[in-house]
């Protein structure tokens, strides 16, 4: 009588089983966890979210309490480097 596999090599199945899960979820989960995070950072940048930043921009610009900027805000240039 064959069987479809000995008996003696299920350890070794089960083990290389077992060790190719662990090694995937070793690989993938950090990828993951970047993937989620760039997701969250993306929201930031929708239409949406840059127009209602604009508007607080603005409104914050129009306010006679708010703080306005103007060329003295503004960082100064940086001579080029060789």
């Amino acid at each position: 009588m064959t069987y479809i596999f000995r008996s003696e090599y299920l350890p070794i199945i089960l083990v290389t089983l077992v060790g190719f899960g662990l090694l995937a979820a070793a690989l993938l989960i950090p990828v993951y966890r970047f993937m989620e995070r760039e997701q969250e950072v993306s929201k930031q940048w929708t239409p949406e979210e840059l127009a209602r930043r604009a508007r607080e921009q603005q409104a914050a610009d129009d306010s006679p309490n708010g703080t306005a900027h103007d060329a003295s805000d503004a960082p100064s240039p940086t001579p080029n480097q060789p």
